[in-house]
């Protein structure tokens, strides 16, 4: 079966995601499922007939996690300091700092992302993880020059890990 394109972008880095509600598990009982484009954040259904998923339940991201090594920096008022990324997706990053952070804070981060000549500033991220130097984050808000310039960088780590 050919690898489903998103409706909007029409690129073909998609992941299925997890049913939400009553009415998505109903239809998929009619190989209808939810799928999320990992490029431009559109949610999407489609219809596969004759292909049943198995639910894996310690994978809920709607977003692909993909490896990654790049300086960041962040900013939470009187907390200030730097990391090393160590993964990222549109949805978010995890690294590695010695700064003392707290789980739900709401920080500004600046990606230091190969190839480009400035950072990609996130306005604001929150902390969803934090343990032993490494901190989950979810991206808030990004501004929309910023999210190209973060998307072209996700689509070369897509395109490096699906080719």
């Amino acid at each position: 079966m050919p690898r489903p394109l998103c409706p909007r972008c029409s690129r073909e880095y998609v992941k299925r995601v997890s049913r939400v509600g009553l009415g998505e598990r109903l239809i998929s009982l009619f190989y209808v499922y939810p799928f999320r484009c990992q490029l431009c954040g559109h949610r999407f259904q489609l219809l596969q007939w004759g292909v049943k998923y198995k639910r894996i339940e310690e994978d809920r991201r709607e977003y692909e996690r993909m490896p990654a090594s790049f300086p960041v920096t962040f900013d939470a008022g009187a907390v200030q300091g730097r990391g090393l990324a160590v993964d990222i997706s549109m949805a978010g990053c995890t690294f590695h700092t010695e700064a003392a952070l707290v789980e739900g804070n709401v920080l500004r981060m600046r990606l230091e992302l190969p190839e480009e000549t400035s950072p990609v500033s996130v306005e604001a991220v929150i902390i969803r993880s934090f343990g032993s130097g490494r901190v989950g984050v979810e991206f808030l808000r990004v501004e929309n020059g910023e999210r190209e310039r973060l998307q072209r960088f996700i689509r070369g780590l897509l395109i490096d890990r699906w080719s």
